[in-house]
């Protein structure tokens, strides 16, 4: 389903005071296509013999505030009228001193009347007025906030961000207790019409990084897109990159950890996540966990992520180069026991390892896609069940099934999930570069893979810092994690223009 279409919007258009209060309420349920759920009712102004009338769409309010909050108080109002006030000045009367609800904008022109409406708040119009007001009524379907589903951690909080844009701000808010935190927000799309925040610390992020996400921003106000997910894919640059140039996370302390160094984040409307600009490849192999337990602990697991992160890009590729190149850089013992174990399989190592590895990608597909109360079990059962089948038909020998399970379960220790995806993709092209080049190829794939990480951008910022350009000083807070005590430098290739700050372990305000 394509989302990406062009602005193709009207002209704003202001409405016509001479109109009937009746004409004005045709006009705009024309404007909004004339749709059943849009609602309107009318009524007088207590004390003036005035038309007055209100305009929301039907499920998206909070019919009690209509009813208590806009209606109520302007028909039983005791307000002294002066003789000669005008449609106008009777709006602002209305506004300053007779409404309960949260004023949004006072408005003119017909987009923004209905934009108002289709976003759930309650347009009020005053016969003879050519303006209307837009109150806060809202009353928008949403899920509750709930623990993350893809960035479960052991320790810390267990909230995350929903599908709900103002509480997805409060979350940040809510421990981010900082009047530097900036907020600015756009709209996005002409036919969704979606809010996307641009969230920053002021004096703290480097303002050429948060001029590069605006201008972004701004170049994709023509284009419709639905989620955060989709939204990242055009403002990052090198469209046709396997890795990830923005981070998206749900957790709301790992972002006010990613604002305190200096980033930059991005929250979409009707997305359960946040996007974090810029990235690196160590900031994509960390875990909140990392810093929730003792940083010698953090350490090892970091180490253990890397490895797994190898071994999901290299063990096949590894074991096919060696076993139809390189049979001699065995030990003869191990030697053996791997020619043994492939006796009688018609298949080269190659084409083994690559029906494991379509067959172990369909059950995890297969597992994402059933519902959650069967699918761990296909997953799992399917696994072991089609193993056992293989190996005992004589068309995978057992190490295959051993070396692929590990790479499996390795991937699964990577945790960001855009990451893993790029290195099950990679996996596949060593597992070829093995089979035709042995390992001259695999050694061909990791010098051309370490230039093109190195040349990936992030916003003007290396994919591949702290490791290069080396800056050992950043290390303390990507593969090695040091005491919090020793964690007071923002890292140096943000170039941030506040210079110390305690990350990961920041203060009660959050300064």
């Amino acid at each position: 389903m394509s989302v990406y279409r062009k602005r193709t919007g009207r002209k704003n258009i202001n409405i016509n005071s001479e109109n009937s209060l009746d004409n004005k309420i045709t006009v705009l349920k024309n404007y909004m296509s004339n749709s059943k759920d849009i609602k309107d009712r009318r009524f007088k102004v207590g004390g003036k013999n005035v038309n007055t009338a209100i305009l929301f769409i039907d499920n998206l309010v909070d019919e009690f505030m209509v009813q208590d909050h806009v209606i109520k108080p302007i028909m039983t109002n005791s307000f002294e009228w002066p003789q000669d006030t005008g449609p106008d000045a009777m709006l602002e009367i209305i506004k300053d001193y007779m409404l309960y609800g949260d004023i949004v904008e006072e408005v003119c022109t017909i987009e923004k009347m209905s934009l108002g409406v289709l976003d759930g708040e309650t347009l009020l119009l005053v016969e003879g007025s050519d303006k209307g007001l837009l109150i806060n009524t809202q009353n928008l379907p949403k899920r509750s906030i709930q623990e993350p589903q893809t960035e479960p951690a052991v320790k810390g909080p267990n909230e995350g961000f929903v599908e709900s844009f103002k509480d997805n701000l409060a979350l940040i808010r809510k421990r981010l207790k900082n009047p530097n935190l900036c907020v600015e927000i756009t709209n996005i799309g002409k036919q969704t019409n979606n809010n996307a925040a641009l969230i920053y610390i002021k004096g703290i992020a480097n303002d050429r990084i948060v001029n590069e996400v605006k201008n972004k921003l701004k170049s994709v106000k023509n284009y419709d897109v639905i989620s955060c997910e989709q939204l990242m894919q055009l403002v990052c640059e090198r469209a046709f990159s396997i890795f990830p140039l923005m981070q998206w996370t749900e957790r709301p302390d790992k972002a006010v950890s990613s604002l305190l160094e200096g980033k930059v984040g991005v929250i979409f409307d009707n997305s359960r996540g946040m996007l974090i600009a810029p990235v690196t490849l160590t900031s994509l192999m960390q875990s909140p966990d990392d810093y929730y337990e003792k940083w010698f602990i953090g350490t090892v697991i970091t180490v253990i992520r890397y490895i797994s992160l190898l071994i999901t890009i290299f063990l096949p590729a590894v074991y096919i180069s060696i076993t139809s190149f390189h049979p001699g850089m065995l030990p003869t013992t191990l030697l053996i026991s791997i020619t043994g174990a492939r006796l009688g399989v018609p298949l080269p190592a190659f084409l083994e390892a690559l029906i494991m590895v379509v067959t172990l990608e369909i059950l995890q597909e297969a597992g994402i896609r059933l519902p959650k109360v069967v699918g761990q079990t296909v997953s799992i059962v399917g696994g072991l069940v089609i193993g056992q089948a293989v190996v005992q038909a004589g068309l995978i020998s057992p190490i295959m099934v051993i070396i692929i399970s590990l790479t499996a379960i390795a991937s699964f220790a990577i945790p960001s999930y855009s990451l893993s995806l790029a290195s099950r993709v990679l996996r596949v092209i060593f597992m070829i570069l093995a089979a035709v080049l042995g390992a001259f190829g695999i050694s061909m794939g990791v010098l051309y893979l370490l230039g093109y990480l190195c040349s990936l951008k992030s916003f003007g910022i290396g994919f591949m810092e702290p490791l290069t350009p080396y800056r050992f000083k950043d290390w303390k807070d990507s593969i090695i994690v040091l005491p919090k005590s020793l964690l007071k430098g923002r890292p140096e290739y943000l170039h941030s223009s506040s210079a110390v700050t305690k990350r990961k372990g920041c203060s009660k305000n959050g300064k």
